[in-house]
């Protein structure tokens, strides 16, 4: 028989009408795995975004131990980090920034000693990345006096790691949810399928080729594969512009984060066509165990 891709449209489009159940669960489980696959690198490709923006706002502080001299220590932390400004704060001045920083709340530090708080060097050394700040604050642990030395390293080396472990874990989960949700689709043809059992077998009595009788079916899942993932697209930006805003009101370090960021083009494009293969490949599994298990005539 010929191929004849307007009947086949059209068939497929009559499929899914007539077997409106099958046509939700299938779209709906698509959806789902295509959603939750968009969040996952949506919410990496954010967390990498702020792992690179914070190379523009590196900010070292070295802590002096009671009785260090600042201004040997400001100069030993020069000569450290040539090239970046480097200032000394001593504790008065420390503690009144505080208080600037706390505004109306100041009051919480009447009675606090300027002894409260222990002298610093400030670098400033914008442009660097992770590692090379963690290597420098490595250097200006050698200062004379320093006690300790912080570049809000605590809270970026858990989101380095977790971006890390996120992006080497991601391949294998999300490859396993699509056979999983390929599978479970697949079964849910399976009931198109059979309800068309005996059209399927008149077709075949005609001598209708296997590919024939199975092209509608794939349309059909084509077809759920799409729209499921269209729908999982269209939430994901509805997600995103209800969120962004939010998150760059506060943190400072998202003011830059876009939609490029978060969700690329590239990226909705693959998620568009990963719901169609799954669909595609759901289809082709359940005409396939269909036409397997049928007796030969």
């Amino acid at each position: 028989m010929t191929f004849r891709p307007r009947y086949f449209l059209r068939r497929a489009a009559d499929a899914m009408r007539r077997g409106p159940y099958v046509t939700a669960v299938g779209t709906g489980t698509i959806f789902v795995a295509v959603f939750v696959t968009g969040l996952f690198a949506g919410a990496l490709g954010g967390a990498e975004r702020l792992l690179a923006a914070w190379a523009g706002e590196v900010h070292l502080s070295v802590y002096l131990a009671p009785g260090a001299d600042l201004e040997a220590a400001r100069a030993a932390a020069a000569r450290i980090a040539p090239g970046r400004e480097v200032d000394a704060i001593p504790a008065v001045v420390a503690l009144r920034r505080l208080a600037e920083g706390l505004g109306d709340d100041a009051r919480l530090l009447d009675g606090v000693g300027p002894d409260a708080l222990p002298d610093s060097v400030e670098v400033l050394a914008p442009g660097l990345s992770l590692a090379q700040a963690r290597a420098l604050a490595a250097r200006l642990r050698q200062v004379p006096g320093a006690a300790d030395v912080d570049f809000g390293n605590a809270w970026l080396e858990k989101l380095e790691t977790f971006v890390a472990r996120a992006r080497a874990a991601a391949v294998v989960l999300l490859g396993a949810l699509a056979l999983a949700t390929a599978l479970l689709v697949s079964n849910t043809l399976r009931l198109a399928v059979f309800a068309r059992r005996d059209e399927i077998e008149i077709m075949k009595l005609v001598g209708a080729t296997d590919g024939f009788v199975g092209a509608p079916f794939l349309l059909e899942g084509l077809a759920q594969g799409l729209l499921g993932s269209s729908l999982a697209v269209l939430v994901l930006l509805a997600a995103h512009a209800a969120v962004a805003p939010r998150l760059r009101a506060a943190v400072k370090l998202a003011e830059g984060l876009r939609l490029a960021d978060t969700l690329p083009w590239p990226l909705l494009g693959s998620l568009l066509a990963a719901g169609a293969a799954i669909g595609l490949l759901a289809s082709a599994l359940a005409i396939l165990r269909f036409l397997k298990q049928r007796p030969s005539l």
